[in-house]
Protein backbone atom coordinates (compact mmCIF):
# COMPACT_ATOMS: atom_id res chain seq x y z
CA UNK A 1 0.00 0.00 0.00
CA UNK A 2 1.89 3.09 1.22
CA UNK A 3 5.36 3.17 2.69
CA UNK A 4 5.25 5.38 5.79
CA UNK A 5 2.43 4.86 8.32
CA UNK A 6 1.17 7.92 10.16
CA UNK A 7 -1.59 9.08 12.47
CA UNK A 8 -3.25 12.27 13.65
CA UNK A 9 -0.78 12.31 16.53
CA UNK A 10 2.22 12.15 14.20
CA UNK A 11 1.79 13.30 10.59
CA UNK A 12 5.47 13.04 9.67
CA UNK A 13 4.76 9.88 7.73
CA UNK A 14 2.32 11.75 5.51
CA UNK A 15 5.04 14.23 4.55
CA UNK A 16 7.35 11.32 3.72
CA UNK A 17 4.66 9.62 1.63
CA UNK A 18 4.30 12.80 -0.41
CA UNK A 19 7.97 12.77 -1.34
CA UNK A 20 7.78 9.07 -2.22
CA UNK A 21 4.73 9.72 -4.40
CA UNK A 22 6.44 12.55 -6.25
CA UNK A 23 9.37 10.22 -6.87
CA UNK A 24 7.12 7.37 -8.05
CA UNK A 25 5.41 9.63 -10.58
CA UNK A 26 8.69 11.13 -11.78
CA UNK A 27 7.85 14.64 -10.58
CA UNK A 28 10.27 17.04 -8.87
CA UNK A 29 10.59 16.00 -5.23
CA UNK A 30 9.67 19.17 -3.36
CA UNK A 31 7.69 19.32 -0.11
CA UNK A 32 6.93 23.01 -0.72
CA UNK A 33 4.80 22.23 -3.79
CA UNK A 34 1.14 21.52 -3.01
CA UNK A 35 0.23 18.12 -4.45
CA UNK A 36 -3.29 17.45 -5.75
CA UNK A 37 -4.64 14.04 -6.67
CA UNK A 38 -7.55 12.28 -8.31
CA UNK A 39 -8.58 8.64 -8.59
CA UNK A 40 -11.45 7.23 -10.58
CA UNK A 41 -13.31 6.76 -13.80
CA UNK A 42 -12.62 9.25 -16.56
CA UNK A 43 -16.30 9.89 -17.20
CA UNK A 44 -18.45 12.99 -17.43
CA UNK A 45 -20.24 12.10 -14.18
CA UNK A 46 -16.95 12.48 -12.30
CA UNK A 47 -16.40 16.05 -13.50
CA UNK A 48 -13.23 15.21 -15.42
CA UNK A 49 -14.03 17.79 -18.09
CA UNK A 50 -14.23 20.72 -15.66
CA UNK A 51 -11.21 19.35 -13.79
CA UNK A 52 -9.25 19.45 -17.03
CA UNK A 53 -10.32 23.06 -17.61
CA UNK A 54 -9.46 24.10 -14.06
CA UNK A 55 -6.03 22.48 -14.28
CA UNK A 56 -5.31 24.25 -17.56
CA UNK A 57 -5.72 27.50 -15.64
CA UNK A 58 -4.19 26.57 -12.30
CA UNK A 59 -1.05 24.86 -13.57
CA UNK A 60 0.28 28.36 -14.18
CA UNK A 61 0.75 28.43 -10.39
CA UNK A 62 3.10 26.38 -8.18
CA UNK A 63 1.29 23.06 -7.86
CA UNK A 64 1.46 19.43 -8.92
CA UNK A 65 -1.27 16.97 -9.93
CA UNK A 66 -1.23 13.17 -10.07
CA UNK A 67 -4.01 10.79 -11.06
CA UNK A 68 -4.82 7.19 -11.82
CA UNK A 69 -7.89 6.08 -13.72
CA UNK A 70 -9.38 5.04 -17.01
CA UNK A 71 -12.48 5.67 -19.05
CA UNK A 72 -13.51 7.50 -22.19
CA UNK A 73 -10.63 7.44 -24.70
CA UNK A 74 -11.01 11.17 -25.37
CA UNK A 75 -10.55 11.96 -21.69
CA UNK A 76 -7.61 9.57 -21.40
CA UNK A 77 -5.89 11.31 -24.30
CA UNK A 78 -6.65 14.76 -22.85
CA UNK A 79 -5.04 13.96 -19.50
CA UNK A 80 -2.07 12.24 -21.11
CA UNK A 81 -1.60 15.33 -23.27
CA UNK A 82 -1.76 17.54 -20.17
CA UNK A 83 1.00 15.44 -18.61
CA UNK A 84 3.13 15.77 -21.75
CA UNK A 85 2.73 19.55 -21.75
CA UNK A 86 3.42 19.95 -18.01
CA UNK A 87 5.92 17.13 -17.30
CA UNK A 88 7.20 18.70 -14.09
CA UNK A 89 3.70 19.27 -12.70
CA UNK A 90 1.36 16.56 -14.00
CA UNK A 91 1.57 12.76 -14.06
CA UNK A 92 -1.21 10.45 -15.23
CA UNK A 93 -1.46 6.66 -14.99
CA UNK A 94 -4.12 5.01 -17.14
CA UNK A 95 -5.70 1.92 -15.61
CA UNK A 96 -6.62 0.65 -12.15
CA UNK A 97 -4.04 0.14 -9.42
CA UNK A 98 -5.37 -0.31 -5.89
CA UNK A 99 -1.99 0.11 -4.23
CA UNK A 100 -1.23 3.29 -6.15
CA UNK A 101 -4.69 4.61 -5.29
CA UNK A 102 -3.88 4.29 -1.59
CA UNK A 103 -0.50 5.94 -2.10
CA UNK A 104 -2.19 8.88 -3.83
CA UNK A 105 -4.67 9.24 -0.97
CA UNK A 106 -1.83 9.06 1.57
CA UNK A 107 0.70 11.27 -0.20
CA UNK A 108 -1.36 14.11 -1.64
CA UNK A 109 -2.19 17.32 0.16
CA UNK A 110 -5.55 17.73 -1.59
CA UNK A 111 -7.98 15.44 -3.40
CA UNK A 112 -10.08 16.73 -6.32
CA UNK A 113 -13.58 15.29 -6.67
CA UNK A 114 -15.69 17.68 -8.77
CA UNK A 115 -18.50 15.25 -9.65
CA UNK A 116 -21.52 16.33 -11.68
CA UNK A 117 -23.52 14.03 -9.39
CA UNK A 118 -22.43 11.61 -6.67
CA UNK A 119 -25.12 9.69 -4.71
CA UNK A 120 -22.56 8.57 -2.12
CA UNK A 121 -18.89 8.76 -3.04
CA UNK A 122 -16.07 6.93 -1.30
CA UNK A 123 -12.83 8.64 -2.32
CA UNK A 124 -13.65 11.84 -0.46
CA UNK A 125 -14.12 9.74 2.70
CA UNK A 126 -10.85 7.93 2.07
CA UNK A 127 -9.20 11.32 1.65
CA UNK A 128 -10.57 12.52 4.96
CA UNK A 129 -9.28 9.43 6.72
CA UNK A 130 -5.84 9.99 5.19
CA UNK A 131 -5.82 13.69 6.14
CA UNK A 132 -5.91 14.64 2.46
CA UNK A 133 -8.23 17.62 2.13
CA UNK A 134 -11.06 16.98 -0.35
CA UNK A 135 -12.16 19.65 -2.82
CA UNK A 136 -15.67 18.66 -3.82
CA UNK A 137 -18.70 19.94 -5.62
CA UNK A 138 -21.82 20.39 -3.51
CA UNK A 139 -23.83 17.36 -4.59
CA UNK A 140 -25.15 14.19 -2.98
CA UNK A 141 -22.77 12.35 -0.70
CA UNK A 142 -19.97 14.85 -1.29
CA UNK A 143 -22.06 17.55 0.34
CA UNK A 144 -23.07 15.22 3.16
CA UNK A 145 -19.56 14.16 4.17
CA UNK A 146 -17.36 17.25 3.73
CA UNK A 147 -17.50 20.39 5.90
CA UNK A 148 -16.53 23.72 4.38
CA UNK A 149 -15.21 26.58 6.48
CA UNK A 150 -18.29 28.63 5.57
CA UNK A 151 -20.47 25.99 7.23
CA UNK A 152 -18.43 25.39 10.38
CA UNK A 153 -15.08 27.14 10.75
CA UNK A 154 -14.10 25.14 13.82
CA UNK A 155 -14.73 21.71 12.25
CA UNK A 156 -13.93 22.46 8.60
CA UNK A 157 -12.22 19.56 6.83
CA UNK A 158 -12.59 20.35 3.13
CA UNK A 159 -13.39 22.83 0.40
CA UNK A 160 -16.73 22.94 -1.43
CA UNK A 161 -17.97 24.69 -4.53
CA UNK A 162 -21.45 24.76 -6.05
CA UNK A 163 -21.45 25.69 -9.73
CA UNK A 164 -20.53 22.90 -12.13
CA UNK A 165 -17.81 24.74 -14.02
CA UNK A 166 -14.05 24.85 -14.47
CA UNK A 167 -14.01 28.38 -13.05
CA UNK A 168 -15.73 27.30 -9.85
CA UNK A 169 -13.32 24.40 -9.39
CA UNK A 170 -10.35 26.68 -10.11
CA UNK A 171 -11.59 28.97 -7.34
CA UNK A 172 -11.66 25.97 -5.01
CA UNK A 173 -8.08 25.12 -5.98
CA UNK A 174 -7.03 28.70 -5.26
CA UNK A 175 -8.55 28.36 -1.79
CA UNK A 176 -6.53 25.18 -1.34
CA UNK A 177 -3.34 26.96 -2.36
CA UNK A 178 -4.06 29.67 0.22
CA UNK A 179 -4.72 27.01 2.87
CA UNK A 180 -1.43 25.30 2.01
CA UNK A 181 0.39 28.55 2.75
CA UNK A 182 -1.07 28.57 6.28
CA UNK A 183 0.47 25.52 8.03
CA UNK A 184 -1.51 26.03 11.23
CA UNK A 185 -4.85 26.10 9.42
CA UNK A 186 -3.84 23.20 7.17
CA UNK A 187 -2.92 21.11 10.20
CA UNK A 188 -6.28 21.88 11.82
CA UNK A 189 -8.13 20.85 8.64
CA UNK A 190 -6.17 17.59 8.55
CA UNK A 191 -6.91 16.76 12.18
CA UNK A 192 -10.60 17.54 11.64
CA UNK A 193 -10.60 15.32 8.56
CA UNK A 194 -8.96 12.38 10.30
CA UNK A 195 -11.35 12.65 13.25
CA UNK A 196 -14.47 12.12 11.14
CA UNK A 197 -16.24 8.85 11.91
CA UNK A 198 -18.55 7.40 9.25
CA UNK A 199 -19.02 4.04 11.00
CA UNK A 200 -22.48 2.64 11.60
CA UNK A 201 -21.96 3.05 15.33
CA UNK A 202 -21.30 6.77 14.98
CA UNK A 203 -24.29 7.25 12.71
CA UNK A 204 -26.50 5.33 15.14
CA UNK A 205 -25.33 7.48 18.08
CA UNK A 206 -26.11 10.68 16.14
CA UNK A 207 -29.76 9.72 15.58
Amino acid sequence: MFIHPYSAADLSGKAANKLELQKEFGLPIDASLPLFGNIGRLAEQKGVEIMLGALEEMLKTRMQFVAVGSGAPAFQRAYQDLARRYPSQVAMRIGFDEGLSHRIEAGCDFFLMPSRFEPCGLNQMYGLRYGTIPIVRITGGLDDTVIDVREDAENANGIKFSEYSANALAKGIRKALALFEDPVALHRFRLNAMAVDFSWGAQWRST
